[in-house]
């Protein structure tokens, strides 16, 4: 392979990859901004005195959100932009040492193999498993350090979380309750994560084959 054929394969590559951040930025955007949708909706409709006033904090972050009908859209607009930011960052991460692995590739004339290690596919599974152990790991020890110190009963933001995790409570039966809540949706959400982005991915290398 000559150098200008290099070259060539090399602008596409920067585009393939141009093309995978903004796939991957739109599947975390969308999941990242129905997740505060529906946060909202939640504790709005809960019938709590006050409703998501905690959650209400956030509007010193996002502008414009609130817990409200109207907040819920906002917060899916601003879910949707920092989403969008933390994928498209995970995927540089993940490729800004490409272009040097894929010119050994193109020099040996393997293109369609750089192609497939540039696109990155994401194993809900492995993914779901992985943050679901953290995530529950951290609720639990967070919860029980909260007991161990006697304040359990103060700890009123704790306490919220048992708006959106059945069963959980600041103690240490609920510790387990809340893990076990925390892993299960933790798991599900990078499992459509991982469909949605992997069935994107998918359809576009079918449609240019």
């Amino acid at each position: 392979m000559n150098e200008t054929d290099i070259q060539f394969d090399e602008r596409l590559i920067r585009r393939t990859i141009r093309l995978n951040t903004m796939l991957l930025a739109g599947v975390c955007g969308l999941m990242s901004g129905l997740a505060l949708f529906f946060a909202t909706y939640l504790s709005l409709f809960r019938g709590l005195p006050n409703p998501g006033h905690k959650l209400n904090l956030l509007g010193v972050f996002l502008p414009g959100y609130e817990v409200s009908l109207s907040g819920a859209w906002i917060g899916l607009f601003w879910g949707g932009i920092f989403g969008a930011v933390a994928g498209a960052v995970i995927y540089l991460l993940y490729a800004r040492d490409i272009k040097q692995q894929a010119r050994l590739y193109l020099e040996n004339g393997k293109l369609e193999q750089v192609i497939s290690y540039v696109t990155m596919h994401i194993n809900g599974n492995a993914l779901g498993l992985a943050l679901g152990a953290i995530t529950a790991l951290g609720l639990f020890f967070s919860t029980n350090w909260l007991v161990m110190r006697g304040t359990a009963n103060e700890s009123v933001h704790a306490a919220l979380l048992s708006n959106y995790f059945p069963g959980y409570t600041v103690s240490f039966a609920g510790s387990f309750i809340g893990a076990l809540d925390i892993f299960v949706l933790t798991y599900l959400v990078c499992l459509v994560l991982g469909a949605i982005y992997n069935g994107v991915v998918l359809f576009r290398q079918r449609s240019k084959s």
